[in-house]
């Protein structure tokens, strides 16, 4: 039989990571003497159209994973499949089904079968069902239609740590048509990039984060003979030379941090890597700028310290600014990830994060609107105090300059919609405008490499009339207007 793995269009300026889910779902249909092809929008469409693997191959079935802001591609490519292949099967599975799963099916009707949680499990039997070799009620984590009504299996376990060491990435067929590119360590070159993890899990209790929701708090961590006999892969038969760590947990353990960076440091590896701020410490960054970590992404989120209790953060501000001047005494790169919007939080907060960005003095900057997930804990409080505005998942995205239209898509305790909205263009004006003098000077609007390299860009992403509405939103406010 044969299958089709599609991830839809999350990055429309191409440079986005390998869904490494689907690869270890792709594997699984290898080991079961499957035929299989895999798209994925975001690395594929620049290559080739799609339509060019169905002139060959007519899949039986088609397997799709799915996170919120996914939703609209998703919903599009699954009306083409169903109308260009009638007789085919898709199931869907990621974050955002797992959420939601009676809700996904009732949304999609193009969806035959959902599987909630981590996939591998899943998958495999649901083949065995697909041969004729199994019943449907007996593959835990599957929802499904009978008569009119959705059905939902018995929840599927985790993978043990032996079964998660055993579980296998498809690199031959994630990459069967190059590399993915990458923003090495989110600078202007541009270059192959490889991706692994090194555990599967999430231990803290963020109130916007989704992960417990697949994950239910557990950390489950891989062999390091696995984690290196891998990167080792990757490094002889790809030529791998920059690396993205996708852990969540990666820096968890000092002594494991310290174990990776002594094993792969005879391979002249650059890698980058995310933390959170109470967890890192002067041992494990000397181990880690030893081995070649360019760069470490921390969850900033807030400069204030009520609305960082709030979310559940597990840091103070003193703390962020500890960390970051730790870092930086390395010569890591430093890449502060905020957020506004989050409950609790008004304009006074939001000017105090932006006044934290500058005393620390991060390289690299971003802010996100706060969208509560299904999944997350905001999400469930959101809905019970009918702060959900605007349900329509397609504006359910965090970054709205990738956007051409944006409706605000929940309130908060402490502010509006558009309070929200005016805080992510001040909070993105105090970014861009420190980013550009640091990296062009103070009159960056004189130069042309600045409008070659940062206008010219969100231009081609977004057009002309969407990027201009944008700039006025974020330069055309005052900051005691917000």
């Amino acid at each position: 039989m044969k299958a089709f793995f599609y991830h839809p269009l999350s990055n429309p300026d191409g440079y986005s990571e390998p869904p490494l889910g689907l690869a270890y779902l792709m594997r699984v249909a290898k080991e079961k003497g499957w035929e299989y092809e895999f798209y994925d929008e975001n690395h594929h469409r620049h290559k080739f159209p799609i339509d060019n693997l169905f002139k060959h191959f007519r899949p039986d079935l088609f397997v799709v994973s799915m996170m919120t802001p996914q939703y609209v591609e998703t919903k599009n490519a699954l009306k083409y499949f169903k109308k260009e292949f009638p007789d085919s099967t898709i199931i869907i599975g990621g974050p955002h089904p797992t959420a939601l799963p009676a809700q996904t099916l009732d949304e999609f009707s193009e969806v035959d079968y959902l599987a909630k949680g981590e996939g591998e499990k899943t998958f495999a039997e649901f083949i065995e069902f697909m041969e004729g070799h199994r019943e449907i009620d007996s593959i835990n984590g599957l929802f499904f239609r009978r008569d009119g009504r959705v059905v939902s299996n018995p929840p599927r376990e985790l993978l043990t740590r032996e079964e998660l060491d055993e579980a296998e990435v498809d690199y031959e067929k994630l990459y069967e048509h190059g590399p993915y590119k990458v923003k090495l360590s989110y600078t202007d070159y541009v270059g192959p990039g490889f991706t692994f993890i090194t555990a599967r899990g999430y231990p803290n209790k963020c109130t916007f984060c989704d992960e417990g929701n697949i994950w239910k708090g557990k950390v489950r961590m891989r062999s390091m003979d696995k984690v290196v006999a891998e990167v080792e892969y990757l490094v002889k038969n790809w030529n791998a030379k920059y690396f993205n760590i996708l852990d969540d947990t990666f820096t968890l353990s000092t002594k494991r941090v310290k174990e990776f960076c002594e094993r792969v440091r005879p391979l002249n590896l650059k890698f980058r890597i995310t933390s959170t701020i109470r967890e890192m410490n002067e041992e494990m960054l000397a181990a880690l700028k030893s081995a070649g970590c360019e760069l470490i992404a921390y969850g900033v989120e807030s400069g204030d310290n009520e609305v960082l209790r709030i979310m559940r953060k597990r840091q103070t501000t003193d703390e962020i600014k500890a960390t970051f001047a730790m870092t930086k005494r390395y010569g890591i790169i430093t890449y502060a990830l905020c957020m506004v919007g989050n409950i609790g939080e008004d304009m006074a907060a939001v000017r105090e994060t932006a006044q934290l960005i500058k005393d620390i003095k991060a390289d690299l900057m971003s802010c996100s609107i706060m969208i509560p997930y299904p999944g997350s804990a905001n999400y469930r409080v959101c809905n019970e105090n009918g702060w959900i505005i605007h349900t329509g998942w397609e504006n359910w995205v965090p970054s709205v300059l990738k956007m051409k239209n944006f409706q605000g898509v929940t309130r908060t305790d402490k502010m509006d919609a558009d309070e929200i909205l005016k805080a992510y263009y001040f909070m993105n004006r105090t970014i861009v405008t420190t980013r550009f003098k640091h990296k062009y000077g103070n009159l960056y609007y004189l130069k042309p490499d600045f409008y070659f390299r940062e206008i010219l860009p969100r231009l081609k992403s977004i057009g002309l009339a969407a990027f201009l509405k944008h700039a006025l939103r974020m330069f055309g406010h005052s900051e005691k207007s917000g």
